[in-house]
């Protein structure tokens, strides 16, 4: 992952909290929880994000919904977020797709290798396999990313429109971040000027 070393440099003040989400309903913070992680690293690919939000954190969900990761597997962990493609899946199983995941323009995502984000909306906060409060693994999972999260009061209508928002707690942090692409092409345009002199050095001494 691209931010390993900036995150193991800048452990103990990464997980005090660069970016506060505060959440209203359980699906909405997990939306925003999404939001906040693809803020803070915007060159993240698909399977770098799903790396990060592994889908063993939100296992369970109504197993017709599973059928939407082919090839159909009913023990398949449900997860976090999962690609656009599902939008077609779901089409072709007689699904809909917005009873299990945000499919709104203003509520999906984009990963840097041009991969759309959907973010499940079921989430237990007493997990059918686990027993554990799933948006709570997340919240816990996530602040080793610099992720702080509210606590989320659990909805007995968790597909109702509820709302996140997002602060910035460390604007120095923040901003090294939002310019890791920058920074990383600067060092190789020096590696690469350095690498260019030295051929044009050898070459002249011929």
């Amino acid at each position: 992952m691209k931010y390993s070393s900036f995150l193991k440099r800048n452990k103990q003040e990464v997980q005090k909290g660069i970016i506060l989400v505060i959440g209203k309903h359980m699906n909405r913070t997990a939306l925003g929880i999404v939001d906040a992680l693809l803020t803070l690293y915007p060159q993240l690919s698909f399977e770098e994000l799903k790396e990060l939000l592994p889908d063993t954190i939100n296992p369970s969900a109504p197993k017709n919904y599973k059928s939407l990761f082919a090839p159909y597997n009913p023990n398949r962990k449900y997860g976090v977020v999962q690609p656009g493609s599902i939008k077609n899946e779901a089409i072709e199983n007689g699904l809909d797709i917005n009873a299990s995941h945000f499919t709104e323009m203003e509520e999906t995502f984009m990963t840097n290798d041009e991969m759309e984000v959907l973010v499940s909306k079921s989430w237990e906060s007493s997990d059918t396999e686990t027993g554990e409060n799933d948006l709570q693994n997340l919240i816990n999972h996530v602040k080793q990313y610099g992720i702080i999260v509210n606590a989320a009061e659990p909805t007995s209508e968790p597909f109702k429109t509820g709302s996140y928002k997002l602060y910035i707690l460390n604007k120095k942090l923040f901003k090294e971040l939002n310019n890791f692409k920058q920074v990383n092409y600067l060092v190789l345009g020096i590696v690469l000027a350095i690498i260019i002199s030295l051929i044009t050095f050898y070459l002249a001494t011929k």
